[in-house]
């Protein structure tokens, strides 16, 4: 049987929560991983070895990696800040490639990216796993046989509060602390990571929104406005985080998508999706998963008014048990399938680098219209 051999770029804990899932795949073996962190690499390694026999390769820098292993494609999930030129140096090499969201921090990122793909001819596929889940493919069914009649809003939230995230790095060792300790800004042993950053502006990670809904309505986004909470006045005090930001896009489908995201305020956890929540209406039908805990995913139709659904989870029950058992509801499993299909079969991956920047740009510019006052921006049509 023909293999995959991939290598991987960041060992950190996106890694670590993949790890166990991705090497399931029967067509895939990992022979090189590298983390400029001490010890993340080895340790993924001696799990790899031990778990499934395999001789990984231990690296602490890209450009070793790039010159020492051996590798067909590369999985990325070191910072998402710095993953376009990791990405695109791989593509160059003729290897394929899958990185985190977002796909991209700036639309210059996403033209190398598109750039990358066109000139090399190489497979890239955006990791993004809530398109995958069950109530998202059953939405898309739904789209496909005509049942909402015309889509003509669409909104999401992702509100994913901890009262710790890893907003700082040691710049000697690459160790993160889990703190909303501020002293740590005025520590020259220690630096902001890609996760302050981000936070800053919480819109960067609609993607998450993005992704799902796209597939289910069709068309891409053309502008975007966007407003935000005000920098160094968040609920977590001496940080200067937005609490959220609030997008209003214009789909070439003629929807209007309302967006939102935050990180750093407390929220109600939602039934099966968590930090989710979604919503498509129709004129015909409406649909929305949970709000909180204590309802179920409903449905309206003007014949039959509000209706509950409590299938509509996020695991597919019938699916295999690889994919019924990986994380994030049973969604982390299907970005390597397919990542693996499109590369030994010819296939186009079905977050390809266009849907991926379909979903990173949106965000990009709405961080923009966030910063400028709410002004409207236009999106780039990548296709053309």
């Amino acid at each position: 049987m023909k293999k995959v051999r991939l290598a991987v770029l960041g060992a950190g804990p996106r890694w670590s929560g993949l790890e166990g899932s991705y090497t399931e795949h029967p067509e895939l073996e990992v022979v090189a991983v590298c983390d400029i962190a001490d010890g993340l690499a080895e340790e993924s390694a001696a799990r790899l070895k031990t778990n499934k026999g395999w001789d990984v390769k231990v690296f602490r820098s890209y450009e070793e990696m790039a010159k020492g292993a051996a590798y067909d494609a590369v999985m990325i999930t070191c910072d998402p800040d710095v993953q376009v030129d990791y990405a695109v140096a791989e593509m160059d090499r003729g290897i394929h490639v899958m990185t985190e969201v977002p796909a991209a921090y700036t639309i210059d990122q996403c033209f190398r990216l598109v750039n990358a793909v066109r000139k090399n001819g190489v497979k890239y596929q955006l990791a993004e796993q809530t398109r995958y889940w069950y109530f998202i493919k059953q939405w898309r069914k739904m789209a496909e046989r005509g049942e909402f009649g015309r889509i003509f809003y669409a909104e999401g939230e992702y509100l994913h509060y901890s009262p710790d995230w890893d907003y700082f790095r040691n710049k000697k060792t690459g160790a993160h602390v889990w703190t909303h300790d501020p002293s740590y800004d005025n520590d020259p042993e220690w630096e902001r990571t890609w996760r302050y950053r981000a936070f800053m502006d919480p819109i960067w990670y609609m993607p998450h929104e993005l992704s799902p809904l796209l597939s289910i309505t069709g068309g891409r986004i053309d502008t975007v406005s966007c407003v935000g909470t005000e920098k160094g006045k968040s609920y977590t005090e001496g940080f200067e985080v937005r609490d959220l930001e609030c997008a209003l896009l214009h789909n070439t489908n003629g929807a209007l998508f309302s967006l939102r995201a935050g990180f750093n305020a407390p929220y109600g956890w939602k039934r099966d999706t968590g930090c989710h929540w979604y919503q498509i209406k129709g004129t015909e039908c409406t649909v929305e998963s949970s709000r909180s805990t204590l309802d179920l995913p409903k449905q309206f139709t003007p014949a039959a008014g509000w209706v509950d659904r409590p299938e509509w989870g996020c695991v597919d029950l019938e699916a295999d048990e690889v994919f019924r058992h990986a994380a994030h509801g049973g969604a982390d499993y299907y970005p390597i399938y397919y990542f693996v299909d499109a590369i030994l079969n010819d296939k186009q991956p079905p977050m390809d680098v266009y849907k991926a920047v379909e979903t990173a740009a949106p965000a990009i510019l709405a961080a923009e219209s966030a910063n400028k006052g709410g002004v409207q921006l236009e999106v780039p049509d990548f296709r053309k």
